[in-house]
C-alpha cells in the first residue's frame, strides 16, 4: 500500500508517521499526576497500566485493523523504546532513506515522530490516522503480549519486536522516571511494586531481543531484527557497511546529539547501565533475582 507524504511524494512504508499524518497527540496536561504512583495505576487484564493509557488500550484492541506487513515494538516502560524505535525504522527504511544520509529522518525527527505510540494515539481519538500509513506500518506499544488483540497476536502476517531489560536496571531507570512525576516517591517504594508485580506494565516476569545483548552487539542486533521483519541485509549491504550505519546512526551518542532529540535526551536516550548501584543494595538484588529466577523457572530465559 502507497500514501501520499504532506509534500506530496508517493511513498513506501515505514515512513515517519508525521509526515502522513502530522504531529503526535500530546497527554493532556490536566492528567492527574497523584504523589503515590499507585494510584494511577490500574490492573487491566493482568497487567499494570497508568489510568489513562486504559481508553487507548480498549479502542486499540476494538479498532486497529492490522495488515500483512505490520510490526508491532513491544518494550516495557525504560527498557529501550526509543532505541528499538530508531533501530526498526532505520533498519526496514534504510532503502528509501539510506543510514549514512544527510538527510535521514531520524536526523530531522525524534523517533517518537517516526514510530507511533499505540495507548496515546488511540485514546486521542487519532487511531484511524493508522490507516493512511502506507505498508509495512511500524508502530509501538508498552502492552504486554496478553493485552494485545488476538487480531495481532494470532496474525501470521504481524510481526512482534520485544525487548526487555534486566529488571534491575529497569527498575532504576523507572524511578528516575517516575520522580519526574511524583518526586517525593522513595526507590523502596518502586522496589517493592516491582516485586509485588504492580509497577507500571508489571509483572516483569510476564514480559519476556534482550536490552544487555543489543548493547553488547547492536550490529548483530540490526542483522537480527532486518531478518526477523523479512527484510535481511544483502551481500552488497554487508559490503557497504549497511548494518552498521544503522547502529552508528541509532546510537545513544548520535540520537542525543541530534537538536531535534535534545530536549528529550536525559530522559529518553541514555542506557542506564552502572546506576543500579546508587540506589540497590546487594541484599535487594539478590532478592529481585530470586524472584525472577521463580517466576521464569522452566523457560529457558534468565536474566543473571
Amino acid at each position: 500500500m502507497a500514501a501520499t507524504t504532506t509534500d506530496g511524494d508517493t511513498a513506501v512504508g515505514p515512513v515517519p508517521f508525521t509526515d502522513i499524518c502530522g504531529a503526535m497527540p500530546l497527554p493532556s496536561a490536566a492528567t492527574p499526576r497523584p504523589s503515590d504512583l499507585r494510584q494511577w495505576v490500574r490492573c487491566f487484564q493482568g497487567t499494570w497500566v497508568p489510568e489513562y493509557h486504559v481508553p487507548g488500550i480498549v479502542a486499540f484492541r476494538e479498532s486497529l485493523a492490522p495488515r500483512r506487513g505490520d510490526v508491532d515494538l513491544v518494550t516495557p516502560p525504560k527498557c529501550g523504546t526509543t532505541w528499538l524505535k530508531a533501530l526498526a525504522f532505520a533498519s526496514m527504511a534504510r532503502g528509501a532513506h539510506p543510514p549514512g544520509g544527510a538527510g535521514h529522518p531520524l536526523r530531522r525527527l525524534n523517533p517518537y515522530d517516526c514510530v507511533p505510540f499505540m495507548e496515546m494515539l488511540f485514546a486521542a481519538g487519532c487511531g484511524v490516522k493508522m490507516d493512511a500509513l502506507p505498508s509495512p506500518r511500524l508502530m509501538a506499544t508498552h502492552m504486554q503480549h496478553s493485552v494485545l488483540p488476538a487480531s495481532v497476536t494470532r496474525n501470521p502476517g504481524c510481526k512482534i519486536i520485544y525487548m526487555c531489560r534486566d529488571p534491575k536496571d529497569m527498575i532504576v531507570s523507572m524511578f528516575h522516571f517516575a520522580r519526574k512525576l511524583a518526586p517525593d516517591i522513595s526507590f523502596a517504594d518502586e522496589f517493592e511494586a516491582a516485586c509485588e508485580g504492580t509497577n507500571i506494565s508489571g509483572p516483569i516476569w510476564d514480559h519476556l531481543l534482550g536490552y544487555e545483548e543489543m548493547l553488547s552487539d547492536p550490529v548483530e542486533g540490526v542483522r537480527k531484527l532486518a531478518r526477523f521483519v523479512g527484510q535481511p541485509f544483502s551481500p552488497a549491504e554487508e559490503e557497504a557497511g549497511a548494518a552498521t550505519d544503522v547502529a552508528r546512526l541509532c546510537s545513544f551518542d548520535t540520537l542525543s546529539s541530534l537538536e531535534i532529540n535534545r530536549p528529550a535526551a536525559a530522559a529518553r536516550c541514555t542506557s542506564g547501565q552502572g546506576r543500579r548501584a546508587n540506589h540497590m543494595t546487594p541484599d535487594m538484588a539478590w532478592h529481585l533475582d530470586g524472584i525472577i529466577q521463580e517466576k521464569l523457572r522452566g523457560s529457558g530465559l534468565s536474566f543473571v
